[in-house]
């Protein structure tokens, strides 16, 4: 019994020692890949299959080269559809590169794989946890999703590839999500960071394509790598003047971005946050309770969305100021995963996408005194637990 306990030991002090050399040498070696502002024409989606239908068919009408990345592709029918699609695109001859998540990409089998490469596409996966820092690099993914056709179209956000994202399965039910369909100089930028990704997993180097397409409204992008992502949230928190809205699956924060929430709530400026009302993942949503909790009691607006799931990602800043991407607020996001988000300042399209948020306001659960007197044992329980993982959701 005495050897047992000690053999635990032994390997939770490797996990830890680990953790922190695997950390420090990803702070001394991260990706970082920095861009100007710039211009770009964009389109929103909201829902899936709208997305996933012209998606596809830009895919389909590709002349040069389609380069795609996804954290997560599903082996169901919409997997299958997707794939269907790039394996016709590579038989015609045209060059497509294919990358998805080490774990995000599990259920890319051997078979699958396999038929991708009989039809030209070429296949790799990204993140591969491997040695020295094993077990910090198994919790290093890159999170990001980007598209890339012909070098004139680029598609980013937070829709991965698969049914729950149709709104397809019935626990999660309809899905709320946000990914932008851009044009203009910001698709260079865009292709930039899919192609690092792509010589961190094959070592190949290619310079992104070129086409001097005009575009009107200024855009930025901001491709992060488990840093500089909590120095740019609280710039965007702290330039409020009005109104901060945080719509996200995953809240947990740091201290440095909870302490910029309570100021801006007692500068007077209005803060609300999203969150969703269900849980896809572990602990996640019990993790988040305390902080909600805490903004809550200083005046901050909650809402559970109850409309199916919630995993848009976004952060709005008086109307002047919009970001969206592949990020969501919590630890993960801002201290391990690679992500790529796009800053817009267009007004107009600023305020269409906060009449949409509004819009969901209408479709959850207020986060207050009578939900929280209504939680469950269990739930009690795994808030506790959850505190303990907080580096790891």
């Amino acid at each position: 019994m005495f050897t047992m306990i000690l053999i635990c030991l032994l390997i939770l002090l490797l996990i830890i020692l680990d953790f922190k050399l695997g950390k420090k040498s990803h702070q001394n070696n991260a990706r970082i890949l920095p861009f100007a502002e710039t211009t770009g024409d964009y389109r929103l989606y909201k829902n899936g299959a709208p997305l996933f239908e012209d998606l596809f068919q830009e895919i389909s009408e590709a002349q040069v080269q389609v380069d795609i990345f996804f954290y997560l592709i599903s082996s169901d029918q919409a997997g299958r559809d997707f794939l269907q699609v790039l394996k016709n695109k590579a038989r015609e001859g045209v060059p497509v590169r294919l990358l998805t998540d080490r774990l995000g990409g599990y259920q890319m089998s051997k078979s699958i794989r396999s038929d991708l490469k009989d039809a030209g596409v070429q296949f790799q996966f990204s993140a591969v946890p491997g040695f020295p820092y094993f077990f910090y690099k198994l919790n290093r993914r890159n999170h990001r999703k980007i598209t890339v056709i012909d070098g004139k179209i680029a598609y980013v956000g937070g829709f991965n590839i698969g049914r729950n994202y149709l709104g397809e399965n019935p626990k999660f039910g309809d899905w709320r999500d946000y990914h932008l369909r851009l044009t203009g100089p910001v698709v260079k930028e865009l292709h930039h960071v899919f192609l690092d990704d792509w010589y961190g997993a094959t070592g190949e180097k290619h310079a992104p394509s070129v086409h001097h397409a005009e575009a009107k409204h200024p855009v930025k992008v901001m491709a992060t790598d488990g840093v500089k992502l909590e120095h740019e949230f609280l710039q965007m928190i702290e330039r409020a003047q009005q109104e901060i809205l945080i719509g996200t699956p995953y809240f947990i924060p740091t201290r440095k971005l909870m302490d910029a929430l309570k100021q801006s709530l007692e500068r007077g400026i209005t803060l609300r946050i999203m969150v969703p009302l269900k849980a896809d993942h572990p602990f996640v949503k019990e993790a988040a309770i305390p902080y909600l909790e805490q903004l809550y009691r200083f005046g901050a607006h909650i809402h559970l969305y109850d409309n199916g799931f919630y995993h848009a990602k976004t952060l709005i800043v008086d109307q002047s100021l919009a970001d969206i991407g592949t990020a969501n607020f919590d630890r993960r996001s801002l201290f391990l995963n690679k992500e790529v988000n796009t800053f817009v300042y267009d007004e107009s399209f600023i305020n269409d996408l906060r009449k949409g948020y509004m819009d969901d306001v209408q479709n959850s659960i207020p986060f207050n005194e009578e939900w929280l007197a209504q939680r469950s044992l269990a739930t009690k329980i795994n808030v506790q637990i959850a505190k303990l993982l907080r580096p790891l959701l």
